[in-house]
C-alpha cells in the first residue's frame, strides 16, 4: 500500500455527527421527547447540554471527527468503537464524575463495560495533547510568552509502604493529599502550550520549573515567563511582581495573570477535577490532561480568554 493511501486511510473520515446531532442525543439520555419537544428555545438546550458535558455540542462534534482523522496513532477510535453515546458517557464522566452506580441507570450499561468504555474513550482524548498543546515553534520578537502557575487538585491519600499519610503529597492549597500541574498559557494567543505532571502537591511551583524543564526551555530560547511571587529566583526566565516596575507594567503582569487563573477556573468547572478524585494518579493524568484539550478546544470555539494587550490597560 502506497503511503498517499495509507494517509487516505487516516484522514477518512468514518462517523460524523454534527453538533445539533450531538445536542438531540446528549440531551436525550436525560430528557423524554416529550419534554425536549416543549422546550423551544436553543440556548436553553445547550445550557443544559453544557451542564452534563462540560462544553458546547460543537466542541464535541469537532473532538468527535478529530478522534477519526488524527494521526496520532494512539489518540485515533478504533473502527469498532465508534459509538457517539459511548463518547457521551466519557464527557460526562469529566464533568460529573459520577460513581459507576450513578452511571449504570441512565447509560443503560453493566457497571464493568461501562467503566472500561470510559477509560478507553478518555485515554483517546488525552493522547489527542500532542496535537493540541504543542510548544510553538517561533515566539517572534515579544520576551515575556507565557504565563506560568502550578494548579492543585484534591485526590484521595496515596498508600504509602510505612505510614498512613504521604506527606510528599500534602497540598497546602487544600490542607489534603493533592497533586500538582505546571501550565503553561501564551500570552498573545491564549493557548495553553506547555502541560507538566502530575507532581506530588508536595512539590513546589518553584522547584518544578526549575528542575523539570520550563526554566531550561526558555533559557535555550531566551524567552521569558510571567509567574507569582512563588517563581521568585530565576530573574532571566520569569518575571515576578518587582518594586521597580513601571504601572503599566506591573497591570500587565497583573491582568496577565489573570488570564492565566481564567483557564484554570475553565479546568475546575469539571467535577473529576473541582473534589476529590477517587481514582489514583494515573488515571487522574489521564482526566486531568483530557479536560485540558477540551479547553484547548473550547478556546478555539470562539470561547477565547479575555486579551491581555487591550489599550486601556496603559497609561500616559
Amino acid at each position: 500500500m502506497s503511503s498517499d493511501t495509507e494517509d487516505s486511510d487516516i484522514s477518512a473520515v468514518r462517523s460524523l455527527l454534527t453538533s445539533m446531532e450531538f445536542l438531540e442525543l446528549g440531551l436525550s439520555v436525560w430528557y423524554s421527547p416529550a419534554r425536549l419537544k416543549t422546550l423551544r428555545s436553543m440556548k436553553t438546550k445547550i445550557s443544559w447540554f453544557k451542564d452534563y458535558y462540560g462544553c458546547r455540542p460543537s466542541v464535541v462534534a469537532t473532538i468527535w471527527e478529530d478522534l477519526q482523522t488524527t494521526t496520532v496513532d494512539e489518540a485515533r477510535l478504533d473502527e469498532d468503537r465508534l459509538n457517539p453515546k459511548h463518547f457521551l458517557m466519557a464527557l460526562h464522566t469529566l464533568k460529573r464524575y459520577p460513581t459507576d452506580n450513578e452511571r449504570e441507570g441512565p447509560w443503560d450499561i453493566n457497571r464493568d463495560e461501562g467503566r472500561g468504555l470510559v477509560w478507553y474513550y478518555l485515554r483517546k482524548l488525552q493522547a489527542l495533547k500532542k496535537e493540541k498543546i504543542v510548544w510553538p515553534q517561533d515566539w517572534g520578537n515579544d520576551i515575556w510568552i507565557i504565563t506560568v502557575d502550578g494548579t492543585h487538585c484534591w485526590i484521595e491519600e496515596p498508600m504509602h509502604p510505612d505510614w498512613s499519610q504521604d506527606k510528599s503529597f500534602y497540598s497546602h492549597k487544600y490542607n489534603k493529599a493533592g497533586v500538582n500541574y505546571e501550565l503553561g498559557i501564551a500570552i498573545t494567543t491564549s493557548r495553553l502550550v506547555w502541560m507538566n505532571g502530575p507532581f506530588p502537591a508536595g512539590k513546589s511551583d518553584n522547584k518544578i520549573f526549575r528542575q523539570k524543564g520550563l526554566k531550561e526551555k526558555l533559557k535555550s530560547i531566551l524567552k521569558k515567563a510571567i509567574g507569582d511571587k512563588g517563581y521568585n529566583g530565576h530573574p532571566a526566565e520569569c518575571s515576578t511582581f518587582n518594586a521597580h516596575d513601571t504601572r503599566n507594567v506591573k497591570k500587565f503582569k497583573s491582568r496577565a495573570l489573570k488570564h492565566h487563573e481564567n483557564f484554570n477556573n475553565m479546568t475546575k468547572r469539571f467535577d473529576c477535577l473541582a473534589g476529590r478524585f477517587r481514582h489514583g494518579v494515573d488515571k487522574f493524568a489521564t482526566c486531568f490532561e483530557s479536560v485540558c484539550v477540551i479547553c484547548q478546544y473550547q478556546l478555539e470555539d470562539d470561547q477565547p480568554l479575555f486579551d491581555v494587550l487591550i489599550e486601556d490597560i496603559y497609561y500616559d
